[in-house]
């Protein structure tokens, strides 16, 4: 043998040696176990902190998002009931010391269907968002106009208080009623409660045959915010808490209840209405 085989022998050797792992090293590692190399560790571990910091940073700014939101509502209703407030404050005291549960509640100018004479009135104060309110439109009150006709006026004045998107929709209906069309945007919003936008009420506004330029100028106009402001300081003079709260002929129904409730309170009405005619008549 060669001297030059004797080296790249040994030279062969020494690769091997240093390549194999050694028989304590191999004792050392369990079977089955997953050797992560330390780069691969660190990119995992950074990638991981990013996915977290970009969730919480997300979340943050919806937060954010939503906070403006209601502070926004917040101000341009106080805004609207700037010039009302001793009304408001005057009309709570009375409805806290009048024992007569029947309070005097104006049907003012708002969106209304049945005879303007009829003897008896459904005053429902209402948010577009609430799902009480909702199921009250699309089950109790088809009922109450199939079965009384032109025996009662429902009258619809709005309370949005659920957030940002009550208000936006109560302006919507707003505009949809200065061109005749509030009950079937009103139909339309409560049929599709949870994803008020934009564009959802141009979209309904089209389906409508709405004027869409004057249907957008109409919500940009102080003026309809300030109608749906004049609604809520009312609400807020009768103490009204949640919607949807009705008054029948001035007699408060809270929630939606079944319709065996707006009926038996009804009927009472056209009773007592009746009574009154019979002891007058010659």
């Amino acid at each position: 043998m060669t001297v030059e085989t004797d080296i790249q022998q040994t030279s062969v050797a020494n690769e091997t040696m240093e390549t194999a792992p050694s028989e304590e090293a191999r004792q050392a590692e369990p079977d089955g176990l997953i050797v992560i190399r330390r780069t691969t560790f660190n990119s995992i571990f950074i990638a991981a902190l990013f996915l977290v910091l970009g969730i919480v940073i997300g979340a943050y700014g919806a937060f954010k998002v939503e906070r403006a939101n209601r502070s926004w509502l917040t101000d341009a209703l106080n805004e609207a009931l700037e010039g009302q407030i001793g009304t408001i404050t005057s009309g709570q005291q009375t409805a806290q010391t009048d024992p007569d549960p029947r309070v005097d509640v104006s049907a003012d100018d708002d969106p209304a269907h049945g005879p303007i004479d009829a003897p008896v009135v459904i005053i429902e104060f209402s948010d577009f968002n609430c799902p009480y309110c909702g199921r009250f439109a699309r089950e109790t009150l088809p009922l109450l106009r199939d079965n009384y006709d032109d025996r009662i006026r429902f009258v619809y004045r709005d309370y949005p208080i659920l957030g940002d998107s009550s208000l936006q929709a109560a302006i919507a209906a707003e505009c949809a009623d200065d061109q005749d069309a509030f009950w079937d945007f009103h139909d339309l919003l409560f049929e599709n409660q949870g994803s008020f936008n934009q564009e959802l009420f141009i979209r309904f506004g089209e389906e409508l045959g709405l004027d869409i330029e004057q249907f957008t100028v109409c919500q940009d106009d102080p003026a309809t915010r300030d109608e749906i402001g004049g609604d809520f300081a009312v609400a807020q003079r009768l103490g009204v808490s949640g919607t949807p709260t009705f008054f029948i002929n001035g007699r408060p129904v809270v929630g939606a209840q079944p319709y065996e409730v707006f009926q038996g309170v009804i009927d009472k009405e056209l009773a007592a209405v009746a009574e009154s005619q019979s002891s007058v008549a010659p």
